[in-house]
């Protein structure tokens, strides 16, 4: 500080006081905003119990105890603990921040019997699941976990390559997409005028949750593409069958090292534009329902987000009718598919490094409590996202995959899984 008096030129003294100055107001100013911020509000670990409420159906008891509840972060990590005889699963030394909640397990015939009261048919099965999305967890906490009974259903969607891979050229390769659709029941199902549909996956959402609810009291999913399995022919999936839906039935194997021959998929969604190479062998899916003008092959996003639903109706998709985006009268429409016709459905978010938004979820609870997504934010990592398979067998022996309506515990990735497995 001495030398800045030494100066000899008065207007660098005084510049050099008014330094002094400001220097010493910044100093108080500095000293009196510390006092207001309290050093100790970092994160500390704390400790939460999640209690386990039984299903409304439960009349009779149930057990729920060992049970196991999975917390996810917003960015992937998860923490497991199992329940007491209470049905209270305790998390010790874990830090404040929001969390998924989920849980899921299966009950056979006599569990049901046992805890509803009711008898069942031989050789039932169903789910026992529960989810809360976006939950803070900043205290020690007791928080409740309601869950569903959910019965098993026929068709499952069951597997989803949408990612793409690198070409032997190191290349974006998108051709090789597909979507795989299982019978997980013990009989034969006629798939002959399943409908496929795509929901819509703008950012933001054309129809936010909370919109759809306001809307459609929660009723309807929104669909940017529809296809449909020809009626024209019967086409009998066995227990543990699958049927196959692909954008090319060609062999991909020689274009990329993570592709997949798909010379024996069952459908073809045609590309009118010509710029996909189709193969004339494999039948077409019908072409039912578009938002986009001139797009007639799966419009998937190789990074997400990417919704799909299957349903049947036998009035049609013309009777749903379509609708503008949310507080819109012009641009994309999209067609109106009511919850009550579905039977299943998969809600796929975007992958971000810094956690996935959540509130860009397509679909409700009781269609996908979860989301499910690839680990790139942009594809082309020759990612295979599929159902994992449960301890259950069907009464051939085939496998019976996991359904708790909640992507978080059903769905896993793999790159090197082959079409129609589902055990590498």
């Amino acid at each position: 500080m001495n030398k800045i008096y030494n100066y000899k030129n008065s207007h660098s003294i005084f510049l050099s006081k008014g330094s002094i100055w400001l220097y010493m107001l910044m100093f108080i100013s500095t000293q009196l905003l510390s006092g207001c911020v309290d050093y100790n509000d970092e994160a500390k670990a704390i400790s939460a119990n999640i209690q386990i409420n039984a299903p409304a159906e439960f009349t009779a008891g149930g057990n729920l105890s060992g049970r196991t509840i999975t917390l996810t972060s917003n960015t992937g990590n998860t923490l497991t603990a199992k329940t007491d005889n209470n049905g209270i699963a305790a998390f010790n030394q874990i830090i404040p921040d929001v969390y998924s909640i989920s849980t899921s397990w299966d009950i056979d015939q006599k569990e049901y019997t046992a805890a509803t009261g009711k008898v069942a048919s031989e050789g039932y099965f169903a789910t026992i699941s529960g989810n809360a999305n976006n939950q803070l967890i900043k205290s020690d906490d007791k928080i409740s976990l309601n869950t569903n009974l959910v019965a098993g259903a026929s068709l499952l969607i069951s597997k989803m390559y949408y990612a793409g891979s690198k070409d032997n050229n190191n290349k974006n390769y998108s051709a090789g997409q597909y979507l795989e659709i299982y019978n997980q029941t013990n009989s034969d199902i006629d798939v002959s005028g399943l409908y496929i549909g795509l929901v819509e996956t703008n950012a933001p959402p054309a129809y936010t949750l909370d919109n759809l609810k306001d809307v459609y009291k929660d009723t309807v999913v929104l669909c940017k593409q529809i296809y449909r399995i020809p009626t024209t022919t019967s086409h009998i999936i066995p227990p543990g069958g699958t049927i196959l839906l692909t954008n090319s039935a060609i062999d991909h194997t020689v274009n990329g090292t993570q592709e997949q021959n798909l010379l024996t998929a069952d459908y073809e969604a045609k590309d009118g534009s010509g710029k996909t190479v189709n193969n004339a062998a494999t039948p077409a899916l019908e072409f039912i329902f578009s938002t986009f003008a001139g797009i007639s092959k799966m419009n998937l996003f190789n990074g997400g987000p990417n919704g799909i639903i299957i349903f049947r109706v036998k009035e049609g998709v013309a009777s749903f009718g379509t609708t503008y985006p949310y507080g819109k009268t012009k641009g994309s429409l999209f067609s109106i598919v009511p919850k009550k016709y579905i039977i299943d459905g998969v809600d796929i978010l975007k992958y971000s490094a810094t956690g996935i938004d959540i509130a860009t979820k397509h679909m409700s609870g009781d269609i996908d409590g979860g989301y499910t997504y690839i680990n790139s934010i942009n594809g082309y990592n020759g990612e295979v996202i599929y159902r994992k398979t449960s301890t259950r067998r069907g009464t051939n022996g085939h496998k019976i995959l996991q359904d708790s309506n909640n992507s978080i515990n059903d769905f896993q990735t793999s790159t090197t899984i082959n079409i129609r497995e589902y055990d590498e």
